[in-house]
Parts: structure tokens; sequence; C-alpha cells
């Protein structure tokens, strides 16, 4: 693929508003390329896209995209699947969320954290068996940590 072709798709595709391939072509064809649905097509597979759901639509995104894309219903689902596996406790500490783990499994359940894209969430810190939950809020922080506990859904019932 040419870089300047190259260049134009991934920038197409870190946009987040590519959701067919026929978008991709006209973008390309406005970028100044050349290019057929074959082309793009076969394009894709050499950068790795994939398109998955996020929130209602379907878009294109690149491998390290995945985790990016807030409220991926695959994500989210994996992280609840996840933290039910190996969280044995979720406990605030102001604003920050704490995740106890089994011995071994802090970067695996911090990494579904980051990979669920979910806006409460700033970032994370993962040992081996504890993870810190950056979130903007002390009150996001409970929110979360009552959803990632299952208190919210006894609650609801």
């Amino acid at each position: 693929m040419r870089s300047d072709r190259k260049r134009d798709l991934l920038r197409i595709l870190h946009s987040g508003k590519a959701s067919s391939q026929k978008d991709i072509v006209d973008a390309l064809r406005a970028a100044g390329h050349e290019v057929t649905q074959a082309t793009v097509s076969r394009d894709l597979r050499e950068v790795g896209a994939a398109k998955l759901r996020s929130g209602e639509d379907f878009v294109y995104l690149l491998p390290d995209e995945l985790g990016r894309t807030h409220g991926s219903d695959l994500m989210i689902r994996n992280l609840e699947r996840t933290l039910e596996e190996f969280s044995l406790d979720v406990r605030t500490a102001h604003s920050l969320v704490v995740v106890l783990t089994a011995p071994g499994h802090g970067s695996a359940v911090a990494r579904a954290i980051d990979l669920a894209g979910l806006d409460e969430v700033a970032g994370t810190v993962a040992g081996d068996d504890t993870i810190f939950v950056a979130t903007p809020s002390p009150d996001q922080a409970v929110t979360l940590a009552a959803r990632w506990s299952g208190n919210d859904r006894e609650e609801e019932s």
C-alpha cells in the first residue's frame, strides 16, 4: 500500500466514522486517491482493521483502538465476565476504585477495564492482585464500585 494512501486510510479509521467500505472509498477519493472497493478491502486487511459495533452503529477500527470504543458491547460484556470470574473485592478510596483479584490476575482484569472504554474510567494501575482505577470524582467511583461488585443489581431487584 502506498504510504500516502495508508496515512489517509489510518486518519479516516482514527476518526471513528467509517461505517462501510463505501464510506472509506469516498473519503480516500476525496483525499485524491483513485481506489476501488477491492483495494480498500485489501488495505483494511493489511492494517488489521475490524468492523465492530460501537453503541448503535458499526464502525471500522484499528486493533489498537478496539479498547477505545466507548460502550463497545463486546468489550463491556468481556469486562463483566472478567470481573465476575476474577475479582474478589471491589471498594472505593476517594476517587479510586480498588479491585482485588486472585493472585496473578491483576493485569488481565485491568486490561479488560481499559478495553471497555468506560467514560468514568480515567485509567488503571495494576499489580499482581490489586488494581487502582482512577475516576474523575468520588461519586463516580462509588457508582462504578457498586456496579462492579454487583450491589447495584441487588438494589434494582
